[in-house]
């Protein structure tokens, strides 16, 4: 579901369009436990990722139709009631927070990135779209989130925060605009919080962001090749250096506790899997928590078209994901664990499961 994606019935909203990060996808529980964000395709797009057809059967549930042969009835998430809501001012609730997952409630602070000034984004993003698209506003203000958090808190679907930021143009790469958002959280709320930037300049930085309240980072090199991330990311690769993102892991470790950050490792951009265990080890042995994430051709970005590469590969996208799970067991990192964010929240990568299945094998389960 999370690499090949679903076809649903029309009637059923897509999750948001544009974005930094994976776009176009609804949640769904698999079990209780077991949660994930699917790209819902159709049509041409569907046929090339081979998408999985879901059959509703009754309320929420849908049946699994083409996955070689398993029967499996998966639960559609309801999308939150908030979403129906506006400000006093009239912006809609959803241009301001949305839900990841189940209670995940996420914002990008300032919806643009700097790195589109100069020509010099990443390849794979779109942030820029939902601007564009008038489905958010360029700055949301620390009230104006207090004002959904509340609302989403009021219905069980808000116990943790992840804040985002579209890169400035300056040293500190958004923790001045961090550190206003989380005191003015922290006035009114304990909820973790999980906030995601570049290496800042110096990454002793990354002190005053622990000081304020955030309790996990996410730090995302995206791609340890240094020829494919200076194609992809080419104005983070000018920013930081892989040993500079190394130093900068190192440091939140020992900030933030072993296995309280993490770094997103985008799937099916060219990395063999050789190179991705050696990047794996690299990320693990600062204490950070490398999470591979299936590249998602997003509308609107320089990659929309690509089909990425796991498409024909799964059982190696499974290989890679148990591999990186051996890892995390041998050096003790848990990633259910983690306070609050991405990796909490589980439903843009296989991780977690990855890693239940390498502990149940070391402990003699079946």
């Amino acid at each position: 579901m999370l690499s090949r994606g679903v076809q649903l019935p029309r009637k059923e909203r897509n999750g948001r369009a544009g974005g930094a990060g994976p776009t176009l996808g609804r949640y769904f529980r698999i079990t209780p436990e077991v949660l994930v964000n699917a790209p819902v395709r159709s049509g041409k797009i569907a046929e090339q990722f081979n998408s999985l057809k879901l059959i509703p059967t009754s309320g929420n549930r849908y049946q699994i139709t083409n996955f070689e042969d398993i029967s499996l009835e998966v639960e559609l998430i309801s999308l939150p009631l908030y979403y129906d809501e506006t400000l006093r001012d009239g912006t809609p609730m959803t241009h301001i927070a949305l839900v990841h997952g189940y209670d995940c409630l996420a914002t990008t602070i300032i919806q643009h990135c700097a790195y589109f000034n100069k020509g010099h984004e990443c390849q794979f993003c779109s942030i820029p779209v939902s601007l564009e698209a008038r489905n958010t506003v360029l700055y949301k203000s620390p009230n104006q989130f207090l004002t959904v958090l509340k609302a989403a808190t009021k219905e069980g679907r808000a116990t943790h925060l992840t804040l985002t930021i579209g890169s400035p143009d300056r040293p500190d790469r958004g923790i001045d605009e961090y550190l206003d958002f989380v005191s003015h959280i922290r006035q009114h709320s304990d909820i973790p919080i999980h906030v995601q930037l570049e290496p800042p300049k110096p990454p002793t930085l990354l002190e005053s962001l622990k000081t304020a309240g955030v309790d996990t980072v996410g730090i995302h090199l995206e791609i340890y090749d240094d020829t494919l991330r200076k194609r992809y990311c080419p104005g983070k690769f000018q920013h930081a250096s892989y040993q500079e993102y190394l130093e900068a892991w190192r440091i939140a470790a020992d900030l933030f506790g072993k296995g309280q950050v993490s770094s997103f490792i985008l799937l099916g951009l060219g990395e063999t899997p050789t190179q991705l265990h050696r990047g794996f080890q690299d990320t693990i042995e600062t204490g950070a928590i490398p999470v591979p994430v299936p590249y998602r051709p997003n509308p609107g970005s320089h990659l929309e078209g690509q089909v990425p590469a796991y498409v024909k590969q799964l059982d190696q996208l499974i290989e890679v994901y148990l591999d990186c799970a051996q890892l995390l067991w041998e050096h003790q990192l848990d990633p259910s664990l983690h306070r609050a964010g991405c990796i909490r929240c589980t439903g843009c990568t296989a991780l977690t499961e990855a890693y239940q299945v390498v502990q149940a094998k070391a402990i003699g389960k079946h």
